[in-house]
């Protein structure tokens, strides 16, 4: 005889979420007003020329001693324009416009969790814009966003926790 199974556990979690990450989700879900607690959140940009641009220069820039953390925040204070905001609450996934230091801006988009509603990465068959890629979101809207490849672990949240079904 088989033993029970648990219905309501939910489907397995393949990448555990940070506690540094949740807080953060956290304290951006309070900037935003969001009365729900957030699960995750990422800092993304709205195109992908904009993403290799911006992203690759502000990853470069850390790397810099000395001058590399104000290099990267004159970079970032020159590009919010271009930044996007993720954040993945208990129920829901919202889509900011950035403001400089992470304050979110005007709500462009608001999905219900669940299954499908976000894929990381792209269909295409050529190796080179798989990894440019590789930190896309796309929601079944049709909204993009990317995240820079490098630092795709926050994507992965977004991706995972979003197609989740809510309170899971």
């Amino acid at each position: 005889m088989d033993a029970p199974t648990n219905q309501t556990a939910g489907p397995p979690r393949h990448v555990t979420i940070t506690r540094y990450n949740q807080r953060m989700a956290n304290r951006v879900a309070r900037r935003a007003h969001l009365n729900e607690p957030a699960v995750a959140v990422a800092f993304t940009y709205n195109n992908l020329v904009t993403m290799c641009i911006f992203g690759f220069v502000e990853d470069v820039a850390r790397l810099i001693p000395t001058i590399g953390g104000l290099l990267e925040l004159g970079i970032s204070l020159f590009s919010f324009y271009f930044h996007r905001i993720v954040i993945v609450t208990n129920n829901r996934i919202y889509l900011y416009r950035d403001w400089p230091f992470h304050y979110p801006g005007k709500r462009l988009a608001e999905y219900q969790r669940g299954p499908g509603v976000v894929r990381i990465g792209s269909d295409s068959g050529h190796w080179l814009p798989r990894i440019i890629r590789r930190g896309q979101l796309t929601f079944h809207d049709g909204t993009v966003v990317y995240h820079t490849p490098v630092w795709i672990r926050r994507a992965r949240y977004v991706a995972q926790e979003g197609n989740i079904p809510a309170g899971q």
